[in-house]
């Protein structure tokens, strides 16, 4: 994978820190690597998917060798105890405070949120409500993910043209069978 592409997509992803990746932050880190490169202007988002993974781990890289250095550089007074206290309590403590994420807040418009609270405010409570209608989400579909639909689609009318194939052979047996008695 391209030198580049790897170190744009690393500084994206540092800007997100902490935040999940959806659909507009993909759709920016393509964007990003298109105007840096001028290529992969139509990536499909399993490649971005793939060019996050090996930022994350060329990251991950960056950081031990980080740490190797900064460990070599400091020295402990007594080798044994320090080292003993290291691996065990600051390296679990790393792994919890790495794995854990606070989901998204949701984010609500300022109608909607006054609309609410007027609903729970029962004395202020209007003789007509206003209905406010939600803003409607993006939804951007993958070239993979609709041709796996499109090979599912294929699969279920095999399946229906088989059934009917069997049902109009029992109709037959049936009919045959009707007039033998």
């Amino acid at each position: 994978m391209d030198e580049k592409v790897i170190k744009i997509v690393s500084s994206k992803l540092r800007r997100y820190e902490g935040q999940p990746i959806n659909q507009e932050k993909l759709e920016s880190v393509r964007q990003a690597v298109y105007s840096a490169t001028r290529t992969n202007k139509s990536a499909s988002f399993t490649n971005v998917k793939k060019w996050i993974k090996a930022a994350r781990s060329h990251m991950k890289k960056q950081e031990k060798a980080e740490k190797a250095a900064a460990k070599k550089h400091a020295k402990p007074s007594h080798p044994k105890k320090a080292q003993k206290v290291g691996k065990h309590s600051h390296a679990h403590e790393e792994k919890l405070e790495h794995h854990y994420r606070e989901p998204p807040i949701p984010t609500v418009s300022r109608r909607v949120e006054d609309s609410v609270n007027l609903i729970k405010d029962e004395s202020l409570v209007p003789a007509v409500l206003e209905e406010v209608q939600l803003a409607k989400p993006t939804i951007v579909f993958d070239k993979v993910y609709l041709q796996s639909i499109k090979f599912e689609i294929a699969g279920i009318r095999q399946a229906m043209e088989r059934v009917s194939r069997q049902l109009d052979k029992l109709e037959k047996e049936l009919t045959e069978h009707g007039k033998e008695d």
